[in-house]
């Protein structure tokens, strides 16, 4: 296999012209992009210099009969990104799909059975697994300094806006939780580190011009016991910690666009066996028959660069590396959004992606 990899991105909006072409040029040597696709001329004009030597299509079946294309990577509306990959799929490229790689729980069945038609093709662009912060919360989380831990939470605040493009129409595949919520279902799912077992969820429209939500609340408890506490806005005008994490012996936070925070139990500070009693408390609050001490840290997150995933997906095509992320870890991610969905209520969500419906693209 050669070294380098010649993409095609279809779809140049703002994760085809805005994300993905800098997340490539910061790997030269691994990838170049060389074809580019979007019914809209003017998204076909004036794109970044990435897409300089770039051969520019308005049909997407040009760019898949584009011998110098190895590469396709799916940047349309969420609802088209499904039959898009298998027909990529199906033509021989290897695949990057954008979240979501699928509606519903019967475009993601859809999609795995192409995927075992043509194995190790198929990408799942989930790259905020990848993100500094996350990946060092987890290798604190697991570290041990926290104890046992019990809850994690998740929080994005996107903005305050009346947004009214396409990714506010559910008929699109829009909303926020389709647009955000892949991606902190699945630093979730890798924080629980264990099967979700039940789901609550509150999804509602709060500002959003179209009829998709706009205000996420979901709770997720796994089987070993641990809760995850996601929650997505674009109405709110004030952020909060975008990581949480809650144990035994300590919490962490990350707040936005600040240091790693921890406060632990010592941990050389042993726990003495205790009895509970049916006794008068103290005047004032606490136990005191221990004084535990505590550490606090501020942790510096590590650089990594953005376009980490791509170097990832080179490793995997060209040397044959297994892919972090994983379909069966993706097709959990779908489950869970579409179980958040139904067990909210909340109606245009429902009436489009709920279970058993069929989209009319997920045969595609």
């Amino acid at each position: 296999m050669k070294t380098l990899l010649r993409v095609g991105i279809a779809g140049l909006g703002r994760a085809g012209q805005g994300m993905q072409p800098s997340e490539l040029a910061a790997f030269p040597d691994l990838f170049r992009i060389t074809a580019g696709c979007d019914v809209d001329a003017s998204r076909r004009a004036n794109l970044p210099p990435p897409f300089a030597d770039a051969t520019l299509h308005a049909d997407f079946d040009h760019l898949l009969a584009d011998p110098n294309v190895d590469v396709v990577s799916i940047a349309t509306r969420h609802a088209d990104h499904t039959p898009m990959a298998i027909r990529a799929l199906d033509a021989g490229r290897y695949v990057v799909v954008e979240k979501p790689c699928a509606l519903n729980t019967v475009q993601m069945d859809a999609l795995l059975a192409a995927a075992r038609r043509h194995p190790d093709h198929l990408f799942l662009r989930l790259n905020r697994r990848f993100e500094a912060p996350f990946q060092k919360v987890l290798q604190l989380m697991r570290g041990g300094l926290l104890g046992t831990v019990n809850q994690i939470k998740l929080y994005r605040m996107v903005g305050y806006c009346r947004r009214n493009d396409w990714m506010t129409v559910s008929s699109q595949g829009g909303g926020l939780f389709m647009n955000w919520g892949p991606h902190l279902v699945d630093q979730a799912l890798q924080m629980l580190e264990s099967p979700v077992v039940d789901c609550w969820a509150d999804i509602r429209n709060v500002i959003s011009i179209g009829d998709g939500d706009d205000h996420i609340k979901i709770l997720l408890r796994a089987r070993n016991g641990r809760v995850a506490d996601i929650e997505l806005s674009g109405a709110t005008t004030l952020s909060g910690h975008e990581i949480e994490i809650r144990g035994s012996r300590g919490t962490l936070i990350y707040p936005v666009d600040g240091k790693i925070k921890m406060r632990f139990v010592d941990p050389d500070f042993a726990f003495r066996p205790l009895q509970a009693h049916a006794g008068q408390p103290p005047l004032q609050y606490g136990n005191f028959e221990e004084h535990p001490t505590f550490v606090e840290q501020l942790v510096d997150v590590p650089a990594i660069p953005g376009g980490e995933i791509w170097r990832r997906i080179h490793a995997s095509i060209v040397r044959g590396e297994a892919f972090p992320v994983t379909l069966e870890q993706g097709a959990e991610v779908i489950r869970i959004i579409e179980q958040a969905y139904v067990a909210s209520g909340f109606k245009p969500a429902t009436a489009f992606i709920g279970p058993g419906k069929r989209p009319a693209t997920a045969a595609s």
